[in-house]
């Protein structure tokens, strides 16, 4: 109804309020009349049939005591010639017996029918017949007693309802004529009053269109309305007035703001403009010097392979003392300067955003034990006692980037070791969970030389120590801390630092990451080169090593020719594709940066002739657009300069494991099938043995055992347990004291976890 009302006009509206008023009263009485004048029809013709049954039944009293037929039919007849709405009579005895009837239609009647009721043939009327008093009184002979009228038969007629269906039909017809009849005078009224109404609205409304199109010099006409409607008419003139004023004011301050605004953004234009330059040239010199230290440290990494490489070799001479001292200086400062130039570029890197951080399932105990391994060598040359403190709850595996949660950490412990003269450093780890996650309490702490107060507020600042005097004395660029800062809040996590000057320093990380399930990845074990330090392979290899770097070919030559290898050289991509082709070798060691031929297009070429053989890419750019074009090119795995001989002789070493295409599989024998208790209780006698051995520097004692192991692992087939072995007996062979702690600390750990199957 309000959706109708809203569709309509002011004069439709006013017909409509007109028309249902008068619509309802006319219905309602209407309905009235119309219902009692049908009832009235319908008493009559029930008092007219009651009539007729009764004369009936009067007439009828003779005939049917004495079954004249004849008789019942003449009345019959000549009440349907009286009555042309009698359908049809029937006369019944005393036994309700049909005597007389006029029709052959079914009609349904019983001594206990009502009076009257409606049927399909119209209205049935049913009454009985009695004996007259009167005629037992003029018989006397036939009276027996007290003279009781008594039931002698039935009649029953039938009366037809067309004519009554008729009469209601005309009753209705005129009184829906009437009712229409009033709503057309009604209709007619309120149209001729309500055009005295509707005109004057029609005519404002107008004017208020006109006024919302913008025609502002339009007036109501005020002598069309009178009342309230001509005070409308002129209100709405005076506010067509008011408005045209404001229009012309607001179109005058329109005007003057927009000038304004056209030269503010002239004035804006020209700022964007200069704002753009300026950022292209931000950009620019943003590039130029992630490109700067892109080639710095290819620049400063390149000549260190050469210089840690040598320094090495050289000590593998005969040196007197002096020149021994003189070559640790040179590893000691070289390695500096290589963690400064990771330092700067990780600075670098971070302050543009450049890092994105990993979610893979690590161990965190794995994780920390290969993080106190890597410290070990450094913490036993200062005499420091290394203490863990692992809790049992860890848990197996943790989603999260365990590269740079390592990073993190190996910056605390080695901080802790430097400023540490004696004492010892202790990592903790401590870990709750909840739910699906677990909160991760990591803290370092020492017996150092501790920060005052005043200046442990500038410890997290770029380029920044507790004083110059540590920096004269210790070294280092001041960023460790602000980059394992910066690392850790990327990862969601807090440090907080507590130290009191000459007591110790302890620094906690906490950290939240989520639970996972699967296999752990392996996590980073060092992040400095370590040169050997006595390298052999365990099958002769063909290695064209393409390097234009004359002394770091001359290196890597020399460490791999010691150890067994054939080497075949190149100088340029073009040359080592060309060498590629003559002598097919099993694995190529690739620098990126070439004369004539890149390392990436000298990549691509090998990968169209051979999509097998093994490609190591050898590169000191640490973008990762680089090593990102190197994947894609084809490589199988990037290794930093300075090259980290374990790891390249270890990528060797899987490679002299894989067997030929057509040799025979042999099923190794399991462990299950020897008592491995005693084999547990063999390997810890063996190491009660050789840790106080590592810890004397008694380098034939340490082959000796070392020889033993390996027996042990060989016979057993423990291929872990064998590698970890012939690690320490090559670390041994070479004379490196603290490789061999170090290679002791993880055999220990292998077998302490029984991790050698």
């Amino acid at each position: 109804m309000n959706g109708l009302g809203n569709r309509l006009s002011i004069r439709g509206r006013v017909l409509l309020l007109a028309l249902i008023p008068m619509l309802t009263l006319a219905g309602i009485l209407g309905t009235y009349f119309t219902y009692s004048r049908l009832s009235d029809n319908t008493d009559k013709l029930l008092e007219r049939g009651h009539l007729i049954t009764d004369l009936l039944a009067s007439a009828a009293e003779f005939g049917v005591i004495s079954g004249n037929r004849y008789q019942l039919r003449i009345l019959s007849q000549k009440t349907r010639q009286t009555h042309p709405e009698v359908r049809d009579i029937l006369f019944y005895d005393a036994n309700f017996n049909l005597l007389q009837r006029t029709e052959n239609f079914p009609v349904e009647l019983s001594p206990f029918s009502p009076s009257h009721q409606a049927s399909n043939e119209g209205w049935l009327f049913f009454t009985p017949i009695t004996t007259s008093v009167l005629l037992l009184e003029n018989n006397p002979e036939l009276s027996l007693g007290t003279a009781q009228p008594s039931q002698s038969g039935w009649v029953a007629m039938v009366l037809s309802a067309d004519g009554h269906a008729g009469a209601r039909r005309e009753m209705l017809i005129n009184s829906l004529l009437l009712i229409a009849a009033g709503l057309l005078v009604t209709a007619v009224v309120a149209g001729r009053f309500g055009l005295r109404i509707t005109r004057p609205i029609q005519a404002l409304s107008q004017v208020v269109e006109r006024l919302e199109e913008g025609q502002l010099d339009t007036r109501a006409a005020t002598t069309q309305a009178s009342g309230e409607l001509g005070r409308l008419a002129r209100g709405i003139n005076r506010m067509a007035t008011r408005i045209q004023a404001s229009s012309r004011e607001q179109a005058e301050q329109i005007g003057k703001a927009t000038r304004q605004l056209t030269t503010t953004l002239r004035h804006l234009e020209q700022q964007n403009e200069a704002l753009s330059l300026a950022r292209r040239q931000a950009d620019e010199a943003n590039h130029a010097k992630d490109e700067f230290l892109a080639r710095m440290s290819h620049e400063l990494r390149t000549p260190l392979t050469s210089v840690l490489g040598f320094s090495k070799l050289m000590q593998r001479t005969q040196l007197t003392r002096e020149q021994q001292q003189y070559c640790q200086i040179i590893d000691q400062t070289s390695t500096l300067l290589l963690t400064i130039i990771d330092d700067i570029l990780d600075f670098s890197r971070l302050q543009s955003d450049a890092i994105e951080l990993e979610q893979l399932p690590f161990s965190p105990r794995q994780c920390l034990l290969n993080l106190l391994e890597m410290q070990a060598p450094m913490a036993q040359h200062k005499g420091l006692t290394l203490i863990e403190e692992l809790s049992s709850e860890l848990p197996d595996v943790l989603l999260g980037d365990p590269t740079r949660l390592a990073q993190v950490l190996t910056n605390l412990l080695s901080n802790a070791i430097k400023f540490t003269q004696d004492g010892e450093v202790r990592l903790s780890a401590q870990a709750i969970r909840a739910g699906r996650h677990c909160k991760l309490t990591l803290s370092v702490s020492d017996t150092g030389i501790g920060i005052s107060p005043e200046h442990q507020r500038h410890l997290f600042q770029a380029f920044s120590q507790a004083d110059n005097t540590i920096s004269r004395r210790y070294g280092g660029s001041g960023l460790g801390l602000v980059i394992a800062h910066r690392l850790t809040q990327m990862m969601g996590g807090t440090l907080e630092l507590e130290s009191q000057e000459g007591i110790g320093t302890r620094i906690a990380l906490t950290l939240t990451l989520p639970l996972a399930s699967g296999s752990p990845v392996e996590t980073p074990e060092s992040h400095a080169p370590e040169y050997a330090s006595g390298f052999t392979l365990s099958c002769p290899l063909k290695v064209l090593l393409a390097e234009d770097n004359d002394f770091n070919r001359l290196l890597i030559y020399k460490v791999l020719t010691q150890a067994g290898a054939r080497v075949i050289t190149a100088v340029s991509g073009t040359l080592a594709l060309e060498r590629f082709r003559q002598e097919q070798p099993d694995l190529v060691l690739m620098d990126v940066h070439m004369p004539q031929m890149d390392g990436i297009e000298a990549t691509r070429e090998i990968r169209r002739l051979d999509r097998q053989v093994p490609i190591i890419a050898l590169t000191a750019n640490v973008m990762p657009h680089e090593h990102q074009a190197l994947k894609q090119a084809g490589v199988d795995a990037v290794m930093l300069k300075p090259v980290k001989l374990p790891e390249l002789f270890a990528q060797l070493d899987r490679l002299c494991r894989v067997p030929p295409a057509n040799a025979p599989q042999q099923q190794p024998e399991l462990l299950d099938h020897v008592d491995a208790d005693e084999l547990h209780q063999e390997l810890e006698q063996q190491l009660d043995t050789l840790c106080p051995a590592v810890e004397a520097g008694q380098l034939e004692v340490i082959r000796s055992h070392a020889h033993q192991l390996l027996g042990l692992a060989g016979l057993y087939q423990l291929p872990e347990l064998e590698a970890a072995v012939a690690e320490l007996h090559q670390a041994a062979v070479a004379g490196d004291i603290p490789l061999c702690w170090k290679r002791c600390f993880r055999l220990r750990r292998l077998v302490e976890h029984h991790q050698y199957h």
